[in-house]
């Protein structure tokens, strides 16, 4: 049975054969396109909170693809149909909404958790280093009042992982934590330095991300990345604390560099200390674990199943596997 989905519903609920009545969407992407048979289209990413889905405009006109353009808010009429076992809107109308009368955080994921309590986790984190000056070099970066409001509303990355408000905040805490465990096991290891890796490794993702309204990367992110503006950042605080060792900073610093574990994947340089080491295979974990749940979260549904969730993800090309969910059920 067809269903009439109204301005509340939201992309995760959407289903084969709804209607879309008046529901506001987020402009993820758009392009202007033409047929083999010279007929003209718009094809569109749209998204809210919970999701993103595929969209068709057909029968477009370039004067109405130019009438919006991406991060606008567009009042869309169509139905929901499947393509190639995706959901895709068809959109038979739409019209654009001005921003001012948007709540934005309506239309981007945010994380789970209650901010104010990774915070003080955070804090905490801060309080409990040893080292006097590394434990002042955090204090300041994390109450600096851009770090702070970066941290509640940055996500961990664009796409992969931790992409939604607060994701950096909440990865930072997740390597806190097994910063904590790893250095119990591997005594060797020096906790204060994972500490500082985990909340400066991807420090400069605060400068390298525009988060108002999408996230989108910001001219200097495009021109340097955030290991740049990390290390920057970083050099530019620690000149801040009285008498910081230049050998600490160093330290420091070739965990912000290193931390993406080889050249092909971002790193500056291959890890070269344990707490280096350590580190990396710590945020490659938390990573991928963070993109596992995401991933569950957007199984497709399978009709031999009756419509339950597959037990199967669709291919994942940045992890370049499907991946296997036993048991899941709704």
């Amino acid at each position: 049975m067809n269903r009439t989905a109204s301005s509340t519903i939201r992309v995760a609920d959407l289903r084969k054969g709804d209607k879309v009545a008046d529901a506001i969407f987020l402009v993820e992407t758009a392009n202007f396109k033409q047929t083999r048979n010279q007929k003209y289209f718009i094809q569109m990413s749209l998204r809210d909170s919970s999701g993103i889905i595929k969209a068709i405009r057909w029968e477009a006109t370039s004067k109405l693809y130019e009438s919006f353009g991406v991060d606008d808010f567009l009042q869309v009429n169509g139905r929901v149909e499947e393509f190639q076992g995706q959901l895709q809107l068809i959109v038979d109308g739409f019209e654009r909404v001005e921003s001012n009368d948007v709540d934005f955080t309506k239309f981007l994921p945010a994380s789970e958790f209650d901010l104010d309590e990774l915070e003080k986790e955070l804090d905490q984190a801060v309080a409990e280093v040893h080292d006097p000056q590394i434990r002042e070099l955090l204090r300041r970066i994390v109450e600096s009042p851009e770090i702070r409001a970066g941290l509640r509303r940055c996500p961990a990355g664009k796409a992969l992982h931790h992409a939604y408000l607060g994701g950096l905040l909440e990865h930072i805490c997740s390597l806190l934590r097994a910063s904590r465990s790893i250095a119990e096991l591997y005594t060797e290891l020096n906790r204060d330095l994972l500490y500082a890796g985990a909340i400066l490794h991807d420090i400069g993702k605060v400068r390298e991300l525009s988060y108002t309204s999408n996230f989108r990367y910001t001219d200097s992110g495009q021109l340097l990345g955030h290991i740049g503006l990390g290390l920057v950042l970083v050099n530019d605080m620690a000149r801040e604390v009285p008498h910081f060792p230049k050998d600490k900073l160093l330290q420091i610093q070739h965990i912000v560099a290193s931390h993406h574990g080889i050249p092909e994947y971002g790193a500056l340089k291959l890890p070269m200390t344990a707490e280096a080491i350590a580190f990396h295979y710590l945020d490659n974990l938390d990573a991928k674990m963070a993109t596992v749940r995401a991933v569950e979260k957007e199984l497709p549904r399978d009709e031999d199943r009756g419509g339950n969730l597959s037990k199967w993800s669709d291919f994942k090309p940045h992890l370049n596997r499907k991946l296997y969910f036993p048991g899941k059920e709704d």
